[in-house]
């Protein structure tokens, strides 16, 4: 049983994925003897001829990643456009409104940037999704509809782009048009792909809950950014913060979780004091009084500018002594 025989099964005879492993696995018999079956396969590979830029795997091929194999319901067939060379790397999964605030936007970029070792995965909406695209260096977009056309259409450049440079993908056959049934089915890939994934902003009926949902019934990890309360775009990761979702309440807090060094890292401040303190605490002049001694500065103003610099995460304290993070 080759790949256009898999396909074959899931379009025209209806069968679901974990009916076609049954049957690849010899578990339940397939229709080929039925008089249309090979009509039918021929249709397929007519249609797919259309599509030549388009390529395919299979539950069975060494390219299908694992994550997804061992999810409820995983996708027997995957069509893709781009560098599938992506599906093998470190993935974190970032969803979102479509309808974010610049709070949801920014917060979106500096993650995409921390996280810039991962490949981030998400569905290509407007709003947080794209952002999530726009500004990532390695990303996967997973849609709802067949690689062949972008959705929705006012992402037609992103789309180039992410086919260009990075990947598409989508278990439905090109083609195919997005319905309000097929995003869950979307977003249970996106769920999928990642041993953890990240809302930012969601409203009370978001699709990224949908999502969410998928990643704690496959043991994946739910993160969420908390927002202020009377926003309706907050009140979905609060909500899920509530439930049991771990919250990133800093992106020193982000990089903890995933475990990124962040000793010798870029110190990106223009105050001049600051940078003094910097370098002062980075040759162990590291108390209030040292460093008030060192520069013969009012302390009310060290103190100050100390606290500027854990609020940006740059530095922290421990018993009075201060040191780089």
């Amino acid at each position: 049983m080759d790949t256009l025989d898999l396909i074959t099964l899931r379009e025209c005879f209806k069968k679901s994925n974990e009916e076609i492993i049954k049957i690849y696995q010899g578990q339940e018999n397939a229709p080929v003897f039925k008089e249309d079956y090979n009509s039918k396969k021929l249709n397929i590979y007519n249609h797919l001829k259309k599509y030549k830029d388009i390529k395919i795997i299979n539950f069975w091929d060494s390219d299908y990643p694992e994550n997804l194999k061992i999810i409820k319901d995983p996708p027997v067939i995957l069509y893709y456009k781009g560098d599938i060379s992506l599906i093998k790397t470190k993935t974190v999964s970032i969803v979102g409104t479509r309808k974010p605030t610049a709070y949801g936007i920014k917060t979106t970029e500096e993650f995409c940037e921390i996280l810039s070792d991962y490949t981030t995965v998400s569905g290509m909406a407007y709003g947080i999704d794209s952002a999530v695209h726009k500004n990532s260096k390695n990303t996967i977009a997973v849609l709802g509809n067949g690689v062949d056309s972008a959705y929705p259409k006012g992402n037609q450049k992103l789309y180039e782009k992410l086919c260009n440079e990075n990947l598409v993908i989508s278990e439905f056959i090109p083609g195919s048009t997005p319905f309000k049934h097929t995003f869950p089915y979307r977003n249970r890939i996106i769920a999928g792909f990642s041993d953890k994934t990240i809302v930012i902003e969601a409203a009370k009926k978001s699709g990224s809950l949908i999502t969410a949902r998928y990643a704690l019934e496959f043991g994946r990890d739910v993160l969420a950014v908390p927002g202020d309360i009377t926003r309706v775009n907050s009140y979905g990761t609060n909500y899920l913060i509530y439930s049991g979702a771990t919250p990133i309440i800093s992106k020193k807090i982000l990089k903890e979780i995933f475990n990124i060094s962040i000793s010798g890292e870029k110190l990106n401040t223009n105050n001049s004091l600051e940078n003094q303190l910097i370098d002062l605490i980075k040759n162990n002049i590291n108390t209030v009084d040292l460093i008030c001694n060192k520069l013969n500065e009012d302390v009310s103003i060290v103190l100050s500018t100390l606290m500027n610099l854990e609020i940006k995460s740059i530095i922290s304290q421990e018993s009075g002594v201060y040191f780089l993070l």
